[in-house]
């Protein structure tokens, strides 16, 4: 019988590869709620017609990157049939949840984080994978710069607080308004139309349907004539040219340094005005971006909503680590703070009851039960990375007394065989560092 597999491009993860995993996730929640967003799931699974509509038919993700098929419908069903898919992004299924439960009336403002695996049909690579994960945040109700300011900074924010934040440079861009970037577009494909002859077959094919991504093709050619390709800020309204001057004020207020790329894009339809990504210099090959967004003040809209202004990002958890790695980051592992080994069946009684109590206050407590002698279980506390170890035996047992043993250094002293004792180790061991 054939050995079974995990789907090409996605990871079975296990605790060796998952304390970075942790300690990303764990640094942009708190960050998340320092900077005011309060956490929203929302399914993997979506109808089609959400990215669809809300990231466009045009684009890449949608045109050969979902994971899409009918759920099959069921007996009597009067629905029928629905395409679905495993959703490649997030926004679009956080507008879709805001609209359905009402979220969004006439002058909300909410602001939303997320941490969850995202799916797209992609040819698997270091920094790119079939199933990812993202960390990101939405914020619905006001047009104003300072609040396209505040995502970046909470990017930044992130990146510092990983220690990334000097191996990351930040890019910033502005499409306009609509019209603007409609007119934006229509200069670009009679540019490029021009040249089509000397176009990749990639770019021919996004010149019908979506030309702003030929700025971001990796083919050589391509990327020689987008140097002399027009460019979004002499499309610019003057509105729409005050607010990037002012995100671009705000940021240099925050002393958050950053480049603006006149050709930087974003992949999705529902991009307005402020575009950015932070890229990597470390670790990544060619899947540089690990954290990207902007402004999209029509999506609500185009989803069924009233017009709401909105800005957000997402950033690859995957891409993230990659880095730590690279820079030499420090493991966050969570070893046990402390190995209880029993000496004999008394002894292992009490190791149980001891284990108990503490893990109850939240206590990383291992306890061999295997019934193995104290050898074996002393180097599997070693091995564990356990802090201390406490041995108890039918002698321990009489006095009620044991002797603690701090693993790294070999130092022993005399601990009372009680929960709280046991605690006050752990406790001090901590507060020494």
């Amino acid at each position: 019988m054939d050995q079974l597999r995990a789907v090409k491009g996605m990871d079975d993860l296990f605790e060796s590869d998952l304390s970075l995993w942790r300690h990303v996730e764990l640094v942009a929640r708190e960050t998340f709620l320092a900077y005011g967003f309060g956490e929203i799931r929302t399914p993997i699974l979506e109808e089609t017609a959400v990215f669809v509509r809300g990231v466009g038919e045009g684009t890449d993700i949608v045109h050969k990157e979902m994971f899409t098929f009918d759920d099959g419908g069921r007996p009597g069903d009067k629905d029928g049939t629905t395409s679905v898919c495993l959703r490649p992004e997030n926004t679009a299924g956080v507008v879709r949840a805001m609209l359905e439960h009402g979220k969004l009336f006439a002058d909300a403002y909410e602001q939303v984080f997320y941490v969850g695996p995202m799916f797209r049909r992609e040819q698997p690579q270091a920094g790119r994978r079939r199933q990812f994960h993202q960390i990101g945040c939405e914020a619905f109700g006001t047009s104003e710069p300072g609040m396209d300011v505040a995502v970046m900074a909470c990017v930044h924010t992130i990146l510092d607080r990983l220690g990334l934040s000097s191996s990351t440079k930040l890019l910033l861009n502005t499409l306009g308004d609509p019209a603007e970037r409609r007119g934006y577009t229509d200069a670009l494909v009679a540019y490029f139309s021009a040249h089509e002859a000397r176009l990749s077959d990639d770019s021919r094919r996004r010149l019908k349907e979506n030309p702003l991504r030929i700025l971001d093709s990796k083919d050589a050619g391509d990327r020689a004539l987008a140097m002399a390709a027009p460019r979004p800020v002499d499309f610019l309204s003057d509105a729409a040219r005050a607010h990037f001057d002012a995100v671009c004020a705000g940021l240099t207020r925050l002393s958050i340094p950053f480049s603006r790329d006149p050709f930087l894009v974003r992949g999705l339809d529902y991009y307005t005005r402020t575009v950015f990504e932070f890229v990597g210099e470390a670790g990544l090959g060619a899947q540089s971006t690990v954290a990207a967004g902007g402004r999209y003040d029509g999506l609500v809209e185009t989803l069924g909503g009233r017009p709401t202004p909105a800005v957000g990002f997402a950033g690859g958890v995957e891409r993230l680590v990659l880095m730590l790695k690279a820079v030499g980051a420090p493991a966050h592992g969570v070893a046990p703070e402390l190995a209880l080994v029993g000496a004999d069946d008394g002894g292992r009684a009490l190791c149980e009851q001891l284990a108990f109590g503490l893990r109850r206050q939240g206590v990383r407590v291992v306890v061999d039960v295997r019934g193995r002698g104290v050898k074996a279980q002393m180097k599997s506390a070693d091995k564990s990375g356990a802090r201390h170890s406490v041995v108890v035996g039918s002698a321990e047992l009489g006095s009620g007394q044991g002797r603690v043993k701090n693993m790294a250094t070999g130092d022993v002293s005399d601990v009372a065989l009680s929960v709280e004792a046991l605690r006050a180790v752990v406790r001090a061991a901590h507060a020494g560092g």
